[in-house]
């Protein structure tokens, strides 16, 4: 997400919990200088209260054990007004997956995600199917709720 994203961005982190995806996404990002990259749980972010304007989850959530707790953990790290982008599968049925690909869930429900959304104070904005592959991709977009910090009043 860094790689697509990060030229946005003033600061970027990506986090993961594993030192190897930590050091294929280092050999990608060199020149991104603005980028940081750190090895952290899921469940405590290494950021303050309201530090980011944008958290990204991208297919993680389908491997947590307390997929609500890392929506609220992201939550915690957006500044009012920010967002949270979540890229996850939609409910399906292939258990296979928990054998084969470690998946703790399989998939999530529209309305599983804007109970955790609303836990986490936040707003839903948008949800967007993505059909075509084996499985079907959701985007679910949600805005913390609260003021926009960079919000200007006209005199």
């Amino acid at each position: 997400m860094l790689e697509l994203f990060g030229g946005r961005a003033t600061v970027a982190l990506g986090i993961d919990r594993s030192s190897e995806m930590l050091r294929l996404a280092r050999a990608k990002l060199h020149d991104m200088t603005h980028a940081e990259l750190r090895q952290a749980d899921l469940y405590a972010l290494p950021m303050a209260d309201a530090a980011a304007d944008v958290a990204i989850l991208h297919h993680v959530l389908h491997f947590a054990q307390q997929p609500g707790a890392a929506v609220s953990e992201a939550a915690r790290v957006l500044a009012p007004g920010g967002r949270l982008l979540i890229a996850d599968f939609a409910s399906h049925d292939r258990e296979e997956l928990r054998l084969r690909d470690a998946h703790t869930r399989l998939g999530f429900a529209d309305e599983q995600m804007a109970a955790w959304f609303e836990a986490a104070g936040l707003q839903t904005v948008r949800v967007e199917t993505l059909e075509g592959g084996e499985l079907t991709v959701k985007l679910w977009l949600g805005r913390k709720i609260g003021a926009s910090l960079r919000e200007v009043k006209a005199a």
